[in-house]
């Protein structure tokens, strides 16, 4: 179980250093997104801020994924540490953020959890705003590898410590723009994964992150999706706050 927990923290120390919000396939959703931001946007922020501290319930979360029941999530060492990424993005009125755990019969992993963010800025969040978090993460990325080229993407292979892979992307989620960061670590028979999707919302960034350690092969692309379900799930609650925040 050590490893595990250097793979986690490893992954952990990249994604800090990224200071922020993962190839994402297109989901077929319900989830009227546009819509929910007009609404969002009409909404007063402040109040945003406040009824977003309440978790949507385990009916609104997507299957695999449960409120702890302590109100602590299992692996409070993993979320933790994630949930303080985003507490300098610029122009933010306020960010919350809620821990769930999982349940192992549908998210792999001996060590996962998951996490829903959200961050109301002052103003919305336009193709502007997306270009310049894209290149941010890009660069926090990137110093996170430094035996990685100056791309958006890099792998790191090292004789003590794990092969690390990352790359930041903009993808379409929903039928809207977000951007994916991936960052993957490998140590020994040891396997990690984080999957991050942002999704802007009228003023608020949404971000839904998944993270899958275990002893074997962790399928980036399988946590991704439970990632982008996860984002989803949060585009809803907000729309479901944002009705009694006007």
């Amino acid at each position: 179980m050590s490893r595990l927990f250097l793979v986690c923290t490893f992954l952990f120390g990249m994604m800090l250093a990224s200071s922020g919000v993962v190839t994402a396939q297109e989901t077929a959703t319900d989830v009227d997104i546009a819509a929910i931001g007009e609404s969002v946007l009409a909404a007063d922020p402040e109040l945003m801020v406040t009824g977003l501290e309440s978790p949507p319930d385990d009916a609104s979360i997507p299957e695999g994924f449960i409120n702890p029941p302590s109100g602590v999530a299992a692996n409070a060492e993993i979320v933790d540490p994630l949930t303080g990424t985003f507490e300098n993005f610029e122009g933010a009125i306020g960010n919350v953020s809620h821990g769930f755990d999982t349940d192992p019969t549908v998210v792999p992993g001996l060590i996962s959890s998951g996490i829903l963010t959200y961050i109301v800025t002052d103003g919305p969040i336009d193709e502007n705003a997306l270009n310049q978090i894209e290149e941010q993460l890009g660069q926090g990325l990137n110093a996170a590898t430094p035996a990685a080229e100056a791309t958006s993407e890099g792998a790191t292979p090292s004789a003590s410590g794990p092969t690390t892979e990352g790359q930041v992307e903009r993808v379409e989620v929903g039928g809207a723009d977000a951007i994916v960061t991936s960052v993957s670590a490998e140590l020994g028979a040891v396997n990690g994964t984080i999957q991050i999707v942002a999704v802007p919302v009228g003023n608020t960034l949404v971000i839904g992150t998944v993270v899958v350690a275990d002893q074997g092969e962790v399928d980036p692309e399988q946590v991704l999706g439970f990632a982008e379900a996860l984002t989803l799930a949060g585009v809803e609650h907000i729309g479901t706050v944002a009705e009694g925040a006007q």
